[in-house]
């Protein structure tokens, strides 16, 4: 607990780093100071951020009163609201549906990547170059496959005759870094949302993260036990977006908060796009987690479990409507927030600039901080927003609605990313935090890239059902319609990589040509 929150530190340790070393160090916040406070677009003043806080929190105060009155919740020691009814479904959901996917060709996961890699080119960000050979850009494949699935070195070399074991592991160690990994997934996703049928599936600013396990061999020192599955498991947490794709992931211990998780996905994602709002679940969530987010330009949306029993929070001696006093409590201290507001936006201007991560912030100031000025301050002003979202969460049924959608768009990607990788996680590349980051990334490349080809198919279908006319081409139901289709994709059996219909474009320069087919025939 003291190495958690700071009081005793390791000097030689990154994790538990002493405080001047894990935030922005004195002499440069000092020096620095206006820099960071306009970068993250904040007042220098606490009371001057609180203000239309504080405003904003009467007016939800008041819509809540107002529905009370009006009968639409009930509260009594507790506010209880309707369960949610599923939204209706447009009528034309199933025929267009059919429509989208009567012509869906058949794919071979081979023959996927191949595809979309003539056209995003990730094969050249993962070897900084254009492919010399062939056998080089088979072996770029094997190795990504090799991390992405639950296939070994030695599975693949089977299944690839022409490829050994050796090389594949060399091309692995090459091609393990989780920064090309990263930057080969966002070529697939920014290929993705360049058709336009994306723009029909969601808002580009809202998205949702949340944690899947892998199994793994109970010998790996990060492994832990999966709840749910009961088997030795590692944690791979992924953001996706309301438009579909998974813009950052990272594995992560189970049964651990994974609010900093969450935070860290959406400032370091690499999109041009920035989000608004993210929604996590109970475990992505924490107190101190909704005002750093808020601090750093975001918000955390949590599907809270136990909502019944959530009780609103504000500032002392502030006018409660009689209606909501059961249910509210009056202990913010804004005098403690206003107090150690530079010291939060310091945090906050630590964890964007990478002085250190949201993980590291928030394990840092995080329960065992309990008692700590910065940390109680950080506790009160996530109470305030808190508050704010929980009175737009009982009173907005839309609001509601709408993240349980995202929510729903990271269980649906979960669904694609068990299908691709069905096995455990081999022991090698689970014991070294830099073999599961690119098992992490590597798994999300695959998963982006049989995204990207059914978005790629599904607009050729669109194009053409739009030339048509007719009921079916409404574009509301399309939001109903994602790109996780899986049904007469092979992902398993022997791998064949048609590599000569793709060579012009993946290869252009190559001493090789297609003509020559002895030269280019298939695996």
């Amino acid at each position: 607990m003291a190495l958690r929150n700071g009081s005793v530190f390791l000097e030689h340790s990154f994790a538990f780093r002493s405080q001047a070393a894990i935030l922005i160090g004195a002499s440069d916040w000092k020096a620095k100071r206006n820099h960071f406070y306009g970068h993250l677009k904040l007042p220098q003043d606490g009371q001057a951020f609180l203000t239309p806080v504080i405003a904003h929190l009467d007016e939800s105060l008041a819509r809540l009163r107002d529905a009370v009155v009006c009968g639409k919740l009930k509260i009594d020691d507790a506010i209880h609201i309707d369960p949610l009814v599923a939204s209706a479904t447009p009528s034309n959901v199933e025929t267009l549906r059919g429509a989208l996917f009567e012509q869906h060709p058949g794919g071979q996961l081979p023959e996927i990547l191949l595809e979309i890699d003539s056209a995003s080119h990730f094969s050249w960000l993962l070897l900084g170059r254009e492919p010399h050979s062939r056998s080089e850009l088979l072996l770029v494949y094997a190795a990504i496959l090799a991390h992405g699935t639950s296939m070994s070195a030695a599975d693949l070399a089977r299944m690839v005759p022409e490829l050994s074991p050796p090389a594949i592991r060399q091309m692995m160690h090459r091609v393990a870094d989780e920064r090309k990994l990263r930057h080969a997934a966002e070529a697939v996703l920014t290929f993705m949302h360049q058709h336009p049928i994306s723009q029909h599936w969601g808002r580009s600013d809202l998205a949702s993260s949340d944690m899947m396990s892998l199994e793994t061999t109970r010998s790996v020192w990060k492994a832990r036990a999966d709840p749910r599955r009961r088997t030795a498991s590692i944690g791979m947490y992924t953001h996706v977006r309301d438009r579909w794709g998974i813009f950052y992931d990272q594995p992560i211990l189970l049964n651990e908060r994974q609010a900093g998780a969450a935070i860290e996905g959406v400032i370091r994602q690499g999109g041009s796009e920035d989000i608004a709002q993210l929604a996590v679940d109970t475990h992505g969530f924490t107190d101190f987690a909704m005002s750093l987010s808020r601090l750093l330009g975001f918000d955390l949306c949590p599907r809270l479990s136990h909502l019944r029993d959530r009780r609103l929070h504000v500032p002392r001696h502030h006018n409660v409507p009689s209606e909501l006093a059961a249910v509210t409590d009056a202990d913010v201290r804004l005098s403690l927030i206003e107090c150690a507001w530079d010291e939060l936006v310091r945090i906050a201007a630590s964890v964007q600039s990478g002085q250190c991560t949201a993980v590291q912030a928030l394990t840092r100031f995080g329960v065992a901080a309990r008692g700590q000025v910065v940390y109680e301050a950080g506790m009160h002003l996530g109470r305030l927003f808190r508050t704010i979202f929980l009175i737009d969460y009982f009173t907005n049924t839309a609001f509601r609605h709408e993240m349980q959608h995202a929510l729903n768009r990271g269980e649906a990607v979960h669904i694609l990313q068990r299908a691709i990788h069905s096995g455990k996680i081999p022991i090698e590349l689970a014991r070294h935090d830099a073999s599961l980051a690119a098992v992490s990334s590597a798994l999300t490349l695959l998963s982006n890239s049989v995204m990207a080809w059914n978005t790629m198919h599904m607009q050729r279908s669109w194009n053409i059902l739009e030339k048509i006319g007719g009921d079916s081409t409404r574009s509301e139901g399309l939001r109903h319609i994602g790109p996780t289709h899986i049904e007469g994709i092979n992902l398993r059996g022997t791998f064949e990589f048609p590599i000569a219909r793709y060579a012009h474009r993946l290869m252009p320069t190559s001493a090789f040509r297609p003509d020559s087919p002895s030269q280019w025939r298939t695996a």
